[in-house]
């Protein structure tokens, strides 16, 4: 039987980390059916749960594995089941951080084909397109979220050089790869995910 949170039902998309920050989350996973998973593939709506019956949703690291262009109806159905008022926090990682650019191959226009440390192969990679400030904003700006709700977007990189970190409310959800959470992007501090805080907007 599912173990729902006394704050209501707080999703997850994926699989629960092993990580005590996680916990009275409820993962949706492809391969785990438990007391804390439930069989969901974010990219075959709809959920299982009915129209605002949801008081969270994170997903973190997730959308740069599903196909850019099935997102949006993932970003339809998030806002579906999320009650009034209640939030979805979005991080993915920022290929204009350092940490992943520098990682990444490219192509003869210097264009992003592969992160060899984002799961799968070259020719099957795990991350199939790399999130920067203008595609995911281009993704929220034609969402629900953002006609009838609220975005803030708390960490991104602007280009390369110029990025933006707002304090974040780890109690709301807590997310790892942070230069508050992850040594790698603390010292200098610097953003390596893009987090954004959507709002669904009050009936």
């Amino acid at each position: 039987m599912l173990e729902i949170s006394e704050k209501g039902i707080r999703l997850y998309a994926g699989d629960i980390p092993g990580n005590g920050r996680y916990t009275g989350l409820i993962g949706l996973s492809l391969n785990q059916e438990n007391d804390t998973h439930i069989p969901c593939d974010l990219t075959t709506p709809p959920y299982p749960f009915d129209d605002n019956t949801v008081d969270f949703f994170q997903s973190e690291d997730v959308f740069e594995h599903i196909p850019y262009t099935a997102l949006p109806a993932v970003f339809d159905e998030i806002f579906r089941i999320l009650r009034p008022g209640a939030l979805f926090r979005l991080s993915l990682p920022d290929y204009y951080c350092d940490v992943l650019y520098k990682r990444s191959v490219y192509d003869f226009n210097g264009n992003i084909v592969f992160d060899p440390l984002g799961g799968g192969t070259f020719e099957e990679p795990g991350h199939v397109w790399f999130p920067t400030f203008e595609s995911v904003s281009k993704l929220i700006s034609s969402s629900r979220f953002e006609k009838d709700g609220h975005v803030h977007y708390l960490h991104y990189y602007v280009d390369r050089e110029q990025f933006v970190v707002k304090p974040i409310d780890y109690s709301m959800g807590y997310i790892q790869r942070t230069p508050d959470n992850d040594p790698r992007v603390s010292s200098p501090y610097r953003p390596m995910s893009l987090v954004v805080d959507l709002y669904k907007g009050m009936a």
